[in-house]
């Protein structure tokens, strides 16, 4: 089949000003990406490299674009994310790994400075085991469970923690914190042994604010990752009225929080005996995790 030689510039400018017109800021990183999903290759490629492309592969990067015209984010096109230090693959049951929850990595390292020392960790609603993994890869003498409602998901995560080299020090636990006594049968799979730390990036949007939500979104990830119930506080409650049965004394907790639910979540984490030691702002100034400390 015949290649020709082009430039990439070149190549993906006319793609580049489709999807500017329709108000996607990160046209040019986006096309960059699609071209290298469809090239098959994992480096970096930019602007002003040549390439050898066949006319079967330019049409195939174009059907990547018009799925991007319609909406559909890039991590979705191509099933992955970075997130922290490595690439994480997704699929339609979780969530899209966001930067702004590696402020909860930040906020872990941070508290724990001994990356040597053994930490027992339960990742609470895992997704794509993002927080988890991340924390397995700095810390790596500890071992962390990560627990979720949906085996789909779960099935993700194994598959990342495969691809990282880090089954070993992984345990996949298929629990609903809605289920009474949630707290109890999680003990007994784990034959009454507490964790150190506890994470958790539960769904935390209300219900009628999702139809606001970007489409890129509210679209694409799935509903009950993003559902916090009419107040959007619904996983709080269930996860912090049982994390003293499940956690060591001076064992820490990390939750991600919405913005604006600062006041709520802590209100609800004193009502269950839980104060709160800091609270950490991401990048954009919103406070984003709260840590907690049992006594």
């Amino acid at each position: 089949m015949t290649c020709k030689n082009i430039d990439i510039y070149t190549l993906i400018k006319p793609e580049i000003l489709k999807l500017r017109n329709i108000g996607i800021e990160t046209a040019n990183l986006d096309c960059r990406l699609l071209l290298s999903e469809t090239l098959e290759r994992y480096e970096t490629i930019y602007n002003h490299q040549n390439i050898y492309i066949t006319e079967n592969e330019i049409k195939k990067f174009q059907n990547l674009i018009q799925q991007r015209l319609r909406g559909k984010p890039v991590s979705r096109i191509i099933n992955k994310r970075s997130f922290w230090k490595k690439e994480f693959e997704l699929n339609d049951a979780t969530l899209d790994p966001r930067s702004d929850s590696e402020t909860l990595i930040e906020s872990v390292i941070e508290h724990c400075p001994n990356k040597l020392e053994f930490l027992k960790v339960i990742d609470l609603g895992s997704g794509t085991g993002c927080l988890g993994l991340s924390l397995l890869d700095e810390y790596p003498c500890s071992e962390v469970s990560f627990f979720d409602t949906s085996k789909k998901s779960l099935e993700m995560v194994k598959k990342n923690a495969q691809n990282f080299d880090l089954l070993e020090r992984s345990k996949y636990i298929n629990l609903d914190w809605n289920v009474r006594d949630w707290d109890k049968k999680l003990m007994k799979i784990e034959n009454n042994i507490k964790y150190d730390i506890a994470i958790s990036n539960p769904p935390y949007i209300p219900t009628n604010d999702i139809k606001t939500l970007r489409k890129e979104v509210k679209k694409y990830d799935p509903f009950i990752a993003l559902n916090g119930g009419k107040d959007g506080l619904d996983s709080y409650r269930s996860i912090l009225s049982n994390l003293t049965n499940i956690i060591k004394p001076n064992g820490k907790i990390f939750l991600e929080i919405g913005k604006g639910q600062k006041n709520y979540v802590t209100k609800i984490a004193i009502k269950h005996g839980l104060l709160p030691k800091e609270y950490k702002k991401d990048l954009s100034g919103v406070t984003r995790v709260i840590t907690f400390v049992i006594n």
